[in-house]
């Protein structure tokens, strides 16, 4: 009879677990492109760069952190050859990534000597979307990019796998080349942050039992062992080779100014990770209070547990059965000091408190794992504990569920989180051009660059004097250079920019009305836009453009609407560029008409210790004038003209030679 109860409370939990995969699944496809923030559009983007060069490097591509590979890029990317809708493919790649979560959480709670029911139990509590935010719980682990949940899932894994019988199976030794060929990419992807906050508790807790011969060092044990410090070195040796720069692996200690602050933000972020901390004020008996109260109850509730484990660990008291949960309670300890010791507010206000869910999810799973043995006896306890237990598991999904679709179709008629994005994407539809310049918010850019693929989307950051300049913070640097736009272009600002005549200067004068948006007002260009591209010369790529008057030059004169310069006849140094970065052996041409005959000038190129390097003389006529310069950082450029000359000098142009 008892035997058939579990396996009555056992299936109902399933039920409920697939019930909740089912309405995650359906909940992103429905709400489709409008979930997409500018964190996760970098990643669409990303990947779609990644297809059309077939390359998991991408030429010239800018990493604001990772690369981005150790994500759902990698599982989008098939569907995304089959479909061409990044939308689509990002929604196959984290429906297959939710069938993973479930299939690794219950195989891990199988390795723990945990029943089905504890295996539901640990796939219903980690699947709930208990945050919609960019950087919240659900969008980093099964939402659009899903940008940590391979980085949560190698720890359990690899505990997995160190918790395998005596005799491992085939299917074992599989799954530890699964673990290591992910320790691999994401140490090629991300550097050692998992490595550092994940893998090395579990290797650390596993090496400590061995040195008290609480077990064996098999051939099994040193593979998973060796191999994933060795995958990981391979990883991080790999990116070091390609010349890939990340910034994943940047972390500063906290100073006797910060630890506090950074210590009381710690264990308030644990519970913002799980929604409990609201952002204004909220009636307690409110829906939204309540939902506060019930996330507020888990997160102290499984803290309170885990500080339970180990107490009775540490004195040798913990319960036989939740023995193998150590591994669990090391990953969250681990990763725990890691947060009070290093500062973690340089995005967050407060506490970038995503970084708990490298603790917060094993943590979860001995919640579920442990719950059943703690109500077990007394039997009027137990059954008590029992229908407490789910009452409240069903109130939390009720309220989590409920809280994430209000989050996204908001009660005051507000659907997703780029409505903005998506009116200005209608507008771009109708106009017949392929580049769109988004002056000023690179977020915009970011955002329509993945809900509109068949455009090029790229960000205009204001550097003064009517200058603006082509960036990037994840994506093509060669895209962020001038002369990759010759034809008209579409230009995007926001109406006080418009108004207040923030686009004169460099395009004023170049561009045409075409609509606008409740936030933004579209331009058309009559030609190439002239903006100017970053840095000055010819950092990557086989071609580049500079203007006379482009961002750090310095020039002599007066320019004109095509951004020509226009001489005194003073003579002299009429033009002189910043320090140049040239990443290859650089020809350098410059356009200069003038009347007479004869030389008028010359064109200097002058090395960082004052010497000069090249000089080539400037005719006068319509003169092209070109010199070779060597690859390096911090030449500069100069244009010399004779007294009394007056000439029309026109852009700079790089030529790689190589």
């Amino acid at each position: 009879m008892q035997t058939k109860a579990n396996r009555l409370w056992a299936g109902f939990w399933w039920l409920a677990a697939a019930a909740q995969l089912v309405f995650l699944c359906a909940v992103a496809l429905r709400a489709g492109g409008a979930v997409i923030d500018n964190d996760a559009a970098k990643v669409y983007t990303h990947m779609m760069a990644i297809w059309e060069s077939g390359s998991l490097v991408v030429p010239d591509w800018r990493y604001i952190t990772t690369m981005e590979l150790d994500c759902t890029t990698l599982l989008a990317l098939p569907f995304y050859g089959l479909t061409h809708n990044p939308v689509l493919a990002f929604w196959c790649g984290n429906g297959v990534l939710l069938a993973g979560w479930a299939a690794l959480l219950a195989f891990l709670v199988r390795r723990l000597r945990g029943g089905p029911r504890r295996s539901a139990l640990a796939v219903l509590a980690v699947l709930l979307p208990y945050e919609f935010y960019m950087t919240g719980y659900w969008n980093m682990l099964f939402l659009n990019a899903s940008q940590y949940a391979f980085k949560v899932m190698l720890p359990l894994l690899l505990t997995a796998l160190l918790l395998a019988p005596p005799r491992p199976r085939r299917r074992d030794w599989g799954l530890l080349a699964v673990c290591l060929a992910g320790c691999c990419l994401t140490a090629f992807s991300s550097g050692i942050y998992v490595a550092a906050c994940g893998l090395a508790p579990v290797l650390a807790l596993w090496c400590f039992g061995w040195l008290k011969h609480r077990q064996q060092a098999d051939p099994y044990r040193l593979a998973c062992l060796g191999g994933s410090v060795a995958a990981t070195l391979l990883g991080l040796g790999l990116q070091k080779a390609l010349g890939i720069k990340t910034t994943a692996a940047s972390m500063n200690l906290n100073s006797l100014d910060t630890l506090r602050d950074n210590a009381a933000n710690c264990f308030i972020g644990f519970f913002r990770l799980f929604g409990a901390v609201p952002d204004a004020a909220t009636p307690v008996f409110s829906a939204a209070g309540i939902s506060c109260l019930l996330r507020t109850g888990l997160a102290g509730g499984v803290l309170a547990l885990g500080l339970w484990c180990t107490g009775k660990a540490l004195t040798g008291t913990l319960p036989r059965e939740l023995a193998p949960g150590k591994y669990l309670l090391a990953i969250f300890w681990w990763n725990l000091g890691v947060l009070l010791l290093t500062d973690t507010r340089y995005g967050d206000p407060y506490f970038e408190y995503r970084y708990h869910l490298m603790g917060a999810v094993p943590l979860l799973v001995l919640a579920a794992f442990a719950a059943p043995t703690l109500v077990r006896r007394p039997v009027r306890l137990r059954r008590a504990g029992m229908a407490a237990g789910t009452l409240g598991m069903a109130a939390l999904v009720l309220a989590v569920d409920t809280g994430a679709v209000g989050s996204i179709w908001q009660a005051d008629g507000t659907f997703g989180v780029n409505a903005r994005e998506r009116e200005l994407c209608g507008v771009i539809s109708s106009m017949d051009v392929q580049d769109v310049l988004i002056a000023g918010e690179s977020s915009v850019a970011e955002v329509c660059g993945a809900l509109d693929p068949t455009r090029r989307y790229m960000m205009l950051m204001d550097m003064g004097e009517g200058g603006w300049m082509l960036g990037t913070w994840d994506g093509r640097l060669t895209d962020t250079d001038a002369l990759a736009y010759q034809s008209p272009a579409a230009i995007v600002c926001s109406h006080e920019t418009y108004e207040n005549g923030g686009l004169e200067g460099s395009i004023s004068g170049h561009w045409t009305y075409y609509g606008e948006t409740a936030d933004f007002v579209v331009l058309r260009t009559d030609g190439a836009p002239l903006v100017d591209g970053q840095p000055a010369g010819l950092p990557y790529g086989e071609a580049a453009i500079d203007y006379p008057n482009t961002s750090w030059y310095t020039w002599t004169g007066t320019i004109d609407a095509d951004r020509r310069l226009h001489t005194d006849g003073a003579g002299g140094e009429v033009l002189r560029s910043p320090g140049l970065e040239l990443y290859t052996g650089t020809r350098v041409t410059l356009t200069c008409e003038s009347a007479g005959t004869g030389t008028i000038g010359s064109l200097q190129l002058w090395g960082t210790d004052g010497a000069l390097l090249a000089e080539a003389p400037v005719p006068a006529g319509n003169a092209q004038v070109t010199l070779d310069a060597p690859a390096g950082n911090g030449t500069v450029l100069t244009l010399t003209l004779d007294p009394g000359t007056q000439a029309v000098v026109g852009p700079l142009r790089f030529d790689a030679l190589d």
